[in-house]
């Protein structure tokens, strides 16, 4: 738990009065392909608490993209980063965007594409590899808070099962005989952030496409943005939820697309005493007991 707690500096060895919020930053979700596809990965994921503002700091955000939709028998687009950098100074924090669904369809990557959480593998000829998570792996604090798992495999052959994408609290399902992959949980951070994201939760990954070839059936998704594979021939996937880093489901075959992945977000939480209140970019904020919550869904800053 946080408790907003400020700090100042005395006498001539004193440094400029901090103070701590609690924070999360999450990264713009993929999308998945289209046709014998892979789900979109999901945002990467950081969350800190008491973590250190300096008082007269501004801190700049960036809020990364989620990937666009494609169309038939196309891999996916991968997510963009987020994030959370001093003002004419170092970076804090670093969210990966998500790896994007690969696609057995007309000669395409078909392998998952790594990024925050990874991206579903579409089915192949000789099984293909769901792509690995790499919010767990950057430097600092986006490493040590980070959280963000694999993409699922794809099928070789026979049912042409796809996998799905992984997510912030659970790795994207492999294929199975009977259907593909169900995307990777999300992160639940509803005690904290109830209203922001998806009720709480962030950063789900996209199911599988639907395929026909024998049992089949399309990879779902759970709460956190993102969204379930086509559910036939034809059938899109529908669009990740905005501003929960969620990745979009693989598209069915034939003449499906999928939809754009969920773009990032940043949240925190400061005791409302020590908010300062100066902005850009016009985040939301909402007063919880003796806190402050503000969320960054576009480009700002917040001075300390």
């Amino acid at each position: 738990m946080s408790f907003g707690y400020q700090v100042l500096g005395f006498g001539s060895g004193g440094g400029a009065a901090s103070t701590s919020i609690d924070i999360l930053v999450v990264a713009g979700g993929a999308s998945g392909g289209a046709g014998y596809s892979g789900g979109g990965g999901a945002g990467g994921l950081i969350y800190k608490t008491e973590h250190e503002l300096v008082a007269s700091t501004t801190y700049d955000v960036v809020i990364g993209a989620g990937g666009a939709g494609t169309g038939p028998s196309s891999d996916g687009t991968s997510g963009d980063d987020t994030t959370w950098t001093i003002n004419g100074g170092a970076t804090e924090f670093t969210a990966k965007g998500g790896g994007f669904g690969g696609s057995h369809s007309g000669g395409q990557q078909e392998d998952g594409q790594p990024g925050g959480s990874g991206g579903g593998a579409g089915s192949g000829d000789n099984g293909q590899a769901g792509g690995a998570a790499t919010q767990g792996a950057q430097s600092g604090d986006s490493g040590t808070y980070g959280f963000g798992y694999a993409g699922g495999t794809g099928e070789a052959g026979t049912n042409f099962n796809n996998g799905g994408g992984g997510g912030a609290g659970s790795v994207g399902q492999n294929y199975s005989t009977s259907k593909s992959g169900d995307g990777g949980t999300g992160k639940d951070l509803s005690a904290v952030f109830a209203t922001e994201g998806d009720s709480g939760w962030f950063a789900s990954g996209g199911g599988g496409g639907w395929t026909g070839d024998g049992g089949s059936g399309e990879g779902g998704a759970s709460a956190g943005g993102g969204t379930a594979g086509g559910a036939g021939s034809n059938v899109s996937s529908a669009a990740a939820a905005a501003n929960t880093g969620g990745g979009s489901g693989a598209g069915g075959t034939g003449t499906s697309t999928s939809g754009n992945g969920g773009s990032g977000v940043i949240c925190f939480k400061i005791l409302t005493a020590n908010y300062s209140g100066t902005t850009t970019g016009s985040p939301a904020t909402r007063v919880v007991g003796d806190y402050t919550l503000v969320e960054f869904t576009g480009d700002g800053s917040y001075t300390a």
